[in-house]
């Protein structure tokens, strides 16, 4: 339907993707060109409001102003309307065609550029060297520590023993910052035995000891440094007169380094972490939860939560609580595990204390573990009925030994992470339940955090921070849409599941937007794809979509089921509108599996009717009748052709059904669902029935061949297993679905 869309306007024939950018782009252009926006608006940015290089009148200029600004905005909504509808997101805030276009270039074209800007200037002063340009003793000194030639760089030093602290022009490195830089980590020991250069700053004012930090994760080397420089390289701000300058902790936590992160927020003084109103703790507590280092997080607030503010942000990392709110899968009821990974997700013991040096974290269980599904949910219970095993499974080290495997290693960091998050998010609340501005509120995102928890599913923030302030789902965001209204537009029915539970609330149920759309009207509109992917077919797209609808329709006031938005549709005629094309791409889909599916049975029907009148052995030339007429074989085999020929005509008639189905919207929630089912059923049993009538056959003719007929009946179960494995995934969901379907419709309440 978007593809129709964009190709009426004569511009594209289809919107732009990643794979087609050299004709979209094309095409584009020659339209731009032919209208006369090229040269002067895309291709150059002749803004003549930038222009200062002739005198010109008023008017005049004007005059140009006005007819820049039309051309312009002509390039740019052509652009904006060839981009399609998901690209359009990234360039609707471009005020110019050519930042428009450039920025889609960048994003779209497979052509690969070097900044050579960039990488000159990196490289220009080694390049030189070699080329003979720069040939002063500290360039071609800082070359050979470089590469690690130790043997050329003595000579230089028993020629000036200064050397090793005299700072390169380009950008004030020591030999010791160029060591730590190409990691010649004999050289950088040999060059600390030599002299004081650990406290040695370059231009940027970055020690080695903080360029160690901050490029690299090798926390023996960075603890080597330390032990020879003191205590006071972990206090060092990068730069010495800037008060809030970023000190080693957090350059480790800036750049993702967590291990290294772990180690220097072990040695760091508290006392340092304090200062300027706990500013170092705070930006180290934002950075941590975007680099998903929840232990320091946790330690920080345990230990100085009261103090902590929540309002520290960057261009690197967001606030704490928003920037939480953007990891669902560290929640437990968004974590999703198979049978097996949930079994040792729920014996796996996390201790109650994790130790970093004196920043002890107490952890507590809250029983809180999720289980995904009911036969997991059976296992793990049978599990838990042996309390002795468990222990035994702890206090001997099974465990200390299992999470050495990759797989439950994996695992255990998901459960340690998940009690972490607990703890920081019970922290965050007791400090949430303190704010009583709403002021207070805004600057630490809160309302924000709310929102994005909404979007991701994520139901235990949600809970957590509302029963620290109830006020927080009256959250909304700029089109005036709350946590409900975003979690139907994502499909999150957890967080949707809330709504029944306020009842005493109805004006959440009657919220409208700055478009007039009710919360019927947002269930109306398509699903993301990352909920519609988890079927695999379009068929059971569109019946999801339709049981969503459903499931919010029952919930909303009658009012909401016929009130118009602002482009005068009711929920249903926009629900039609914006499904229309995956109703027609279901509607393929079910024709297509019908009709792939009434062969098979119709070839069925035509073997298993003749096979009924040449029954083997044949007939009695005087009576007529089958000459092993009575034989339990023969039975047999007269039974399982008649239901073999019983079962593939019925599945025929129900994909005839199927190919002759008005294809409604309706249809595909239970109808054609129904159908296929029992037309996929009725196939495999008559492919089972077949099989084991040619086995009964065989039995009848070659009797006394024992060895053949076995032979032949153990062969005959592999089409079967191949038929049964090729099906297997298509009708569990049929199944799934329709069931689904029927429960909904019984308990007209929330199950998708």
């Amino acid at each position: 339907m978007a593809a129709a869309n964009i190709a009426s306007t004569g511009i594209v024939l289809e919107v732009l993707t990643r794979d087609n950018y050299l004709d979209w782009s094309v095409l584009v252009k020659n339209y731009l060109i032919g209208k006369g926006l090229w040269d002067n608006v895309v291709e150059v940015n002749v803004n003549p409001i930038r222009s200062d290089g002739k005198s010109k009148t008023d008017d005049a200029l004007h005059s140009e102003q006005s007819d820049w600004k039309s051309k312009n905005g002509q390039a740019l909504h052509a652009i904006q309307l060839s981009c399609g509808h998901y690209n359009l997101r990234q360039i609707r805030n471009c005020v110019t065609a050519q930042e428009a276009w450039n920025h889609l270039k960048v994003a779209f074209s497979e052509d690969l550029r070097a900044d050579y800007d960039s990488f000159n200037t990196k490289k220009r002063e080694e390049h030189d060297i070699e080329q003979g340009g720069l040939q002063t003793d500290i360039d071609m000194f800082h070359v050979a520590v470089k590469k690690g030639m130790w043997n050329d760089a003595i000579f230089f030093i028993r020629r000036d023993g200064d050397i090793i602290s005299q700072k390169s022009s380009f950008n004030g490195w020591t030999s010791l910052h160029v060591a730590v830089d190409a990691g010649q980590d004999k050289i950088m020991k040999e060059l600390v035995k030599m002299g004081a250069l650990l406290t040695e700053r370059d231009w940027e004012g970055y020690t080695p000891f903080a360029l160690a930090v901050k490029s690299t994760n090798d926390i023996q080397i960075v603890e080597w440094m330390l032990n020879k420089g003191g205590a006071d390289l972990l206090t060092m701000k990068i730069k010495a007169n800037d008060n809030k300058g970023d000190i080693p902790v957090l350059l480790a936590a800036t750049n993702g380094h967590k291990e290294m992160t772990r180690f220097l927020f072990s040695k760091t003084p508290w006392s340092t972490l304090e200062e300027n109103d706990c500013f170092y703790g705070a930006k180290l507590l934002s950075h941590c939860i975007h680099a998903e280092l929840y232990d320091v997080a946790a330690a920080l607030l345990q230990h100085h939560g009261t103090h902590m503010p929540l309002n520290y942000e960057s261009h690197q990392c967001t606030r704490p609580i928003y920037g939480l709110a953007h990891f669902p899968t560290v929640f437990d009821g968004a974590t999703q595990l198979n049978w097996w990974r949930q079994i040792f997700y729920n014996v796996l013991w996390i201790p109650p204390y994790i130790d970093l040096e004196d920043k002890r974290i107490t952890l507590k269980s809250d029983g809180g573990e999720s289980i995904a599904y009911t036969f997991e949910g059976a296992v793990t219970k049978v599990v838990k009925c042996f309390p002795r095993t468990m222990m035994w499974f702890r206090r001997y080290g099974a465990q200390s030994l299992l999470i050495k495997l990759p797989c439950i290693k994996k695992i255990y960091g998901i459960k340690r992470n998940h009690y972490l998050v607990r703890e920081i998010m019970r922290r965050l609340c007791e400090k949430i339940e303190k704010i009583s501005s709403e002021s207070e509120l805004h600057q630490c995102s809160i309302h924000d955090a709310m929102l994005q928890a909404a979007k991701y599913g994520i139901i235990e923030f949600i809970n957590s921070m509302r029963e620290a302030n109830p006020d927080l789902l009256w959250a909304m965001d700029k089109y005036k849409r709350g946590i409900f209204a975003h979690a139907i537009l994502n499909r999150q029915d957890k967080v949707f599941k809330l709504i029944y539970e306020m009842e005493g609330q109805k004006e959440l149920k009657t919220t409208k937007d700055i478009f007039e759309n009710n919360l019927l009207h947002l269930a109306a509109e398509l699903g993301p794809s990352s909920y519609r992917g988890c079927r695999s077919n379009a068929a059971l797209q569109m019946q999801g979509e339709l049981q969503w609808f459903k499931a919010v329709e029952s919930t909303v006031p009658p009012m909401c089921k016929e009130a118009k938005n602002a482009d005068g549709l009711t929920p249903h005629e926009l629900f039609t509108k914006n499904h229309e094309h995956l109703l027609n791409e279901g509607r393929q889909w079910a024709k297509d599996i019908a009709s792939s599916f009434t062969i098979v049975g119709t070839l069925i029907i035509t073997i298993m009717f003749a096979a009924a009148f040449t029954v083997p052995g044949g007939n009695n030339q005087d009576k007529g009748t089958p000459i092993f007429l009575g034989k339990n074989a023969f039975s047999f085999f007269i039974v399982t052709d008649s239901l073999s020929l019983i079962a593939s005509a019925s599945s025929v008639l129900m994909f005839i059904g199927i190919l002759t189905s008005r294809y409604a919207e309706e249809d595909f929630n239970t109808s054609l669902p129904a159908k296929l089912l029992f037309g996929l059923f009725t196939i495999f049993l008559s492919v089972v029935f077949m099989m084991c009538s040619f086995c009964s056959a065989l039995a009848l003719m070659l009797k006394g061949y024992r060895w053949i007929i076995i032979t032949a009946i153990a062969s005959s179960v592999i089409p079967i297993l191949v038929f049964m494995f090729s099906l297997l995934r298509l009708f569990s969901e049929v199944c799934i679905s329709f069931l689904r379907s029927y429960f909904l419709r019984k308990k007209r309440r929330m199950k998708i």
